[in-house]
Parts: structure tokens; C-alpha cells; sequence
């Protein structure tokens, strides 16, 4: 699998088959959320990765989601680009621009990076 594919099945699993993405994270994973909000700081391994989706999941009520837009491939990295949603207190991402960047070691989720198209938008959104 190239690592474009491995993003792709990752993204769709996350929405349709949670344990089926964690498969695909290494076990020492580390996530970088940037920014000064609830989420940010950076998460270590795959019990700490799990904690990340569920406090997302937690404060937007379920509601956010990832539309993937496209997957730039290349040897040790993938970058996906997507529109992210989300309603919390009567807030919105509204299809917030972002590219998620992804280090893929043997087939597997490394590191992950966010980059935001509005960084003080999404701060005021998980704050």
C-alpha cells in the first residue's frame, strides 16, 4: 500500500471503523495538535491518540468530520488536504482548509501534523 492509500483507508476508517484506523497507527505514534486551546499539545502513543479523537469527539457532540479533498504521496510522508466541520456552542468550523501531514514508517502512522488555514479561528472553536 503507498502511503497516499494508507492516509486514505485511515481517514475512512476514522468516520466508519475507529479500530480499523488505530491498526494502521504505529504503537509510539505521536500527534502535534498546534495552537492554545483544549486539544493542543502533543500526543504520545495510541491510547493517547484514542484520548485526542474522543475529547474531539466529546465537545463538538460528534459533529465533527473531514471531507478529504485530495492525497499528495511521497516516500516517507503523505499530506492530506481536507475541509474540516464541526458545530460546537454555537460555533462553527465551516469547512475550515486544512492539510494534514502524516510520517509513514513501515506501512504505518508515525507522526501527524495539522495545518490550519485559520489558526486563530480553530483556537476560538476549541476553546
Amino acid at each position: 500500500m503507498t502511503n497516499a492509500e494508507t492516509v486514505r483507508v485511515f481517514q475512512e476508517a476514522l468516520a466508519a471503523n475507529p479500530p480499523k484506523a488505530f491498526d494502521l497507527l504505529a504503537d509510539n505514534v505521536v500527534w502535534h495538535v498546534p495552537g492554545k486551546n483544549l486539544l493542543s499539545r502533543d500526543y504520545t502513543g495510541k491510547t493517547e491518540v484514542g484520548g485526542f479523537f474522543a475529547k474531539v469527539r466529546e465537545l463538538s457532540n460528534g459533529t465533527v468530520r473531514t471531507e478529504l479533498i485530495e492525497v499528495l504521496d511521497g516516500d516517507d510522508y503523505a499530506i492530506a488536504l481536507v475541509r474540516v466541520h464541526g458545530e460546537r456552542e454555537g460555533r462553527s468550523l465551516g469547512g475550515q482548509f486544512q492539510a494534514f501531514t502524516f510520517r509513514i514508517e513501515a506501512g504505518k502512522i508515525a507522526e501527524f501534523w495539522f495545518m490550519v488555514e485559520d489558526r486563530y479561528a480553530v483556537d476560538a472553536f476549541w476553546s
